[in-house]
């Protein structure tokens, strides 16, 4: 478990990472100080061959060790140090050489002298000479444009190694005591960063069904974290009011069921043991047929709103000419209770045509006049007005009514809600109209508003699409 932390990844990966650039930039600074101690010998070197092979010393080049030695050191000097000098004559054979050179020889390579015979310098290493290598110049004489002698300088490279060698020994402690102590830091700050994610796992560790108003603390908003914690919260408080209206759909539903049940139950009891007459038994089936038609019509309003959450609401489209199906449904609404002698008028400024279900659509209109029907006092009015805005047509429903309360307004579309419950069942309303009739215009791709005040009425307008005619 702990090798699959995130922690451990980050620091394995920024270990891994140094290790391989503290590698890289070592080898670099090691190559780079290897080829300049090899020129900074190669310049001595040369310095060297260059003076031996003048003019000056040509009368000494075939003496002997002793007296080659004295004139090296006279004509040369401190840089003579450390050296080893040899001439040779154009054959390739040991005219004159230094006595550092009495238990060494530097062997000249077929490549170096073939070299000197067209007159170019060679730098070589030569290995086993010593117990360090002996880097070594090879220089011609060109004398009437013929080689006359060869001049090899050869000098350890003891100095070189042991300084190479101490730049490894450095490296090789440097670096993985680097690699610890850069190890043990990025431990430490990926755990700094990833404290906000063992936060957010112990909060979330807390949510449960029954506990989806416990929110992740956020540490910092503004980082990535940060970010993803206030937006599962977000998604928590989406996934709780999902959850309240689940179960308070599920109460209105077992409420809404539970009431012409319980009318049925106690009613055919009733009947089994008091109804004796025919007309007693047409009485009580009349009004056991009123609660399975309010039941029906509950199962089938649900049926339909989840068939359309669930994308499976089939409209039958077609061009349907709205001014004629308002008007019709304005006829019909003076038939729904005349009693009351309400005054519905009915405005339209041109027929305004658009592409829908005709039968939705009347059923959304039925709806609406229907309910300001019920709500609107004996002697009110109401007026229905058609017209068209901004490519959409535009039906409102305005009623005298007793209006409907600030705080009501936002959950009027919701299902089985009610603002009058005491009233509402006596009507004969299920608290699914509105939430149908939202439903019904989404699909058909418009929107419902509503503006009211209580006492003073309310306005339902509806937009939908509105269909060019030609």
């Amino acid at each position: 478990m702990f090798f699959r932390s995130i922690r451990f990844s980050l620091t394995l990966w920024f270990a891994v990472t140094l290790a391989v650039i503290l590698v890289l930039f070592s080898l670099f600074i090691y190559l780079v100080l290897k080829s300049q101690l090899n020129k900074d010998i190669d310049k001595e070197l040369l310095t060297v061959a260059e003076a031996v092979s003048s003019p000056t010393l040509e009368p000494f080049r075939r003496a002997g060790p002793s007296v080659f030695d004295q004139v090296l050191e006279d004509f040369i000097g401190a840089k003579l140090t450390g050296k080893y000098v040899q001439v040779l004559d154009s054959r390739g054979q040991v005219t004159a050489s230094s006595r550092s050179l009495e238990a060494l020889r530097i062997p000249l390579s077929k490549s170096a002298f073939r070299r000197a015979t067209e007159g170019k310098v060679t730098y070589e290493t030569q290995v086993n000479l010593d117990i360090y290598p002996v880097r070594a110049i090879t220089y011609p004489i060109i004398s009437n444009g013929k080689l006359d002698q060869i001049v090899q300088v050869g000098s350890s490279m003891k100095s070189a190694a042991e300084t190479l060698d101490r730049v490894l020994v450095v490296f090789a402690v440097s670096i993985p005591l680097s690699l610890l102590l850069w190890s043990m830091g990025g431990w430490f700050l990926a755990g700094r960063a990833l404290k906000p994610v063992d936060i957010i796992t112990r909060s979330a560790r807390k949510i449960t069904a029954e506990n989806l108003s416990h929110r992740l603390e956020i540490v910092n908003p503004q980082d990535e974290i940060g970010r993803l914690a206030a937006t599962f919260n977000d998604t928590l408080e989406r996934l709780e009011n999902a959850f309240n209206r689940i179960r308070q759909f599920s109460a209105d539903v077992s409420h809404e069921l539970r009431t012409p049940l319980t009318i049925l139950r106690g009613e055919t009891e009733v009947g089994l043991r008091w109804a004796k007459e025919p007309e007693e038994f047409r009485e009580l089936f009349r009004s056991n047929l009123e609660e399975i038609n309010r039941m029906s019509k509950i199962i089938e309003c649900l049926l339909e709103l989840s068939r359309a959450e669930e994308g499976g609401l089939k409209l039958e489209l077609s061009d349907v000419d709205l001014s004629e199906l308002v008007a019709e449904v304005v006829q019909q609404s003076r038939l729904i209770d005349p009693e009351k002698g309400l005054k519905i008028a009915y405005t339209v400024d041109q027929p305004v045509a658009v592409t829908g279900d005709w039968l939705r659509l009347r059923q959304v209109f039925m709806n609406l006049l229907g309910n300001a029907v019920k709500y609107t006092p004996a002697g009110g009015e109401i007026s229905v007005v058609v017209d068209a805005t901004g490519g959409f047509a535009r039906i409102s429903v305005i009623d005298s009514g007793v209006g409907i309360p600030a705080d009501d307004l936002p959950n009027i579309f919701e299902r089985f809600y009610r603002v009058d419950k005491a009233r509402n069942r006596a009507d004969g309303g299920i608290g699914l109209g509105l939430s149908l009739t939202r439903t019904f215009i989404e699909a058909h791709g418009g929107k419902i508003e509503v503006v009211s005040e209580p006492d003073k009425g309310s306005v339902f307008t509806v937009y939908l699409p509105q269909t060019s005619r030609t």
